[in-house]
């Protein structure tokens, strides 16, 4: 009888102790909340394409603590929002996994990842469909047209004369100037499957002991910036946080004000910025490739330029040939004199030109 009795003991004991864990046990509906990768409370682990990927968020909601509708808030480059709803969630001890997959006539978007209390971890994978951007591309040289032509921007002194640096003049001039200096750092570019674009630029750093480096090609990193085709125009999207986070700069403290230059910046960033493309077939029968930004959004830029010509040292100027002649033309009085010009522009393309990849 007392064994009897004992054993009922030990078995209302452990009875009760697997209750009281399983009442305890936190559940998906107490992980509900907005994750961020700036967080402390709600953390979002988040990589995109297996590469980290900071300042984004996902909102978990889980209503009956067997599935989940997890909103991933501008992790798909063009998606504001990339909802997934009815999200299974298998059970393991107080870690609780799922994974899903939405596919549409333009990307499929597979994700797979894990909720406990007061972490949420996720791995985004996309697969866009076929663009015409999408390949690597040798950079060729820079393009630029600007009208009205005859706008005052500076002048020169040639010696024997003075000449007005117009609008028109500028955009003859400052290609050959601008592809001559691109090609010492910028290799290709690749628009990748998954909406990446990386570039292939050069890192060695000119010092004074030795100011002709040998270059050092290097690919940058996955999530500084990407893109999506939609109506025959690509929408590049730069990730702040990323490139800040690559140049190791400090992030605590950074204002998100009422600030004109900021408003500007983060609407770019938020809505992607607007590149025209022209793909064509050159004389030799290879794939060749224009992007540009046109008046539209070199206007909407127009706020930044106050920032752009405090950076820029009063005695910056550019080298250009003119009459056959080598001339120094100063920076800073253009910089004053884009506003103006720029209220007066009817039309203006300003890229870069590609050939397809061996």
């Amino acid at each position: 009888m007392k064994n009897k009795f004992l054993l009922l003991m030990i078995l209302g004991i452990v009875f009760f102790a697997s209750c009281s864990d399983s009442d305890n046990k936190d559940t998906p509906k107490d992980f509900n909340g907005i994750y961020s990768t700036t967080s402390t409370d709600r953390v979002l682990d988040l990589k995109y394409s297996n590469a980290v990927f900071i300042g984004k968020s996902v909102d978990f909601n889980s209503a009956d603590g067997k599935s989940a509708t997890l909103k991933l808030q501008g992790v798909v480059p063009g998606e504001s929002e990339t909802v997934f709803s009815s999200v299974p969630l298998e059970s393991g001890s107080s870690v609780y996994t799922f994974s899903a997959e939405d596919k549409n006539d333009s990307r499929t978007v597979t994700l797979e990842g894990a909720i406990v209390k007061g972490k949420l971890t996720m791995n985004v994978n996309v697969k866009f469909a076929q663009n015409e951007l999408m390949k690597t591309w040798d950079f060729s040289s820079v393009k630029m047209a600007w009208t009205p032509h005859d706008y005052p921007l500076t002048e020169v002194d040639l010696g024997f004369t003075k000449m007005k640096i117009t609008t028109g003049l500028l955009a003859t001039m400052a290609p050959t100037m601008l592809a001559k200096e691109l090609k010492n750092y910028l290799q290709n570019v690749t628009f990748r499957e998954d909406g990446n674009i990386v570039a292939t630029y050069n890192t060695a750093t000119v010092t004074e002991e030795n100011p002709e480096p040998e270059a050092d090609w290097q690919s940058s990193p996955l999530n500084l910036a990407q893109y999506c085709v939609k109506d025959g125009v690509c929408y590049v999207f730069l990730s702040l946080d990323m490139i800040m986070r690559q140049v190791d700069m400090d992030q605590e403290g950074r204002s998100a004000g009422t600030d004109p230059i900021l408003g500007a910046v983060e609407q770019l960033l938020a809505n992607g910025i607007p590149v025209h493309f022209e793909k064509t077939v050159g004389s030799d029968g290879k794939d060749a490739l224009y992007v540009y930004l046109d008046e539209v959004l070199l206007k909407q830029l127009g706020p930044l330029l106050p920032m752009v010509e405090s950076l820029i040292p009063e005695d910056m100027a550019f080298e250009a040939s003119i009459l056959g002649k080598t001339i120094s033309v100063p920076i800073g009085p253009i910089l004053e004199n884009l506003p103006g010009a720029l209220e007066v522009t009817t039309a203006m393309q300003v890229g870069l030109q590609f050939k397809g990849a061996e």
